[in-house]
């Protein structure tokens, strides 16, 4: 079982560029700061400018630097444009269908997945990078 830490990349590339707003900021850079691989950031800095929330440079004085406001980003924008939505799932593994519990876990905990994603979402849509860094200062 593994679970996507994909948001939480994607919203420090987002918080990290907000503090150095007008700044082109190197890959790098973020990576030192996430402690993470400059080719996963990459990868997300691809999606998130497809999106139109970052904008990319390329040559000596390339760097990425975010398009959009950190009031005007929520974390569902960003879940959206990263793909990852489903906070709840199911496992992969078919259940045994001749027992009762396998033949019932599947549709009931679908119900209650679909419940708890659209609540979450609704949470998500409601915090915006600025939120972010809001909190975060509080807490330096």
């Amino acid at each position: 079982m593994s679970r996507s830490t994909r948001l939480s990349t994607a919203a420090h590339i987002m918080m990290y560029l907000a503090w150095n707003e007008g700044d082109r900021v190197r890959i790098d850079d973020i990576a030192k700061s996430a402690n993470a691989n400059p080719s996963r950031l990459r990868q997300l800095c691809s999606q998130l400018a497809q999106g139109g929330y970052i904008k990319t440079y390329k040559g000596a004085k390339g760097g990425i630097e975010a398009v959009c406001p950190p009031d005007q980003v929520s974390l569902l924008d960003l879940c959206v444009c990263i793909e990852d939505l489903n906070f709840f799932a199911l496992t992969p593994h078919k259940a045994n269908k001749k027992c009762p519990i396998g033949a019932a876990i599947a549709p009931t905990l679908s119900r209650l997945y679909t419940d708890y994603n659209n609540i979450f979402r609704e949470y998500l849509k409601a915090t915006t990078i600025m939120d972010l860094i809001e909190m975060a200062d509080t807490q330096t």
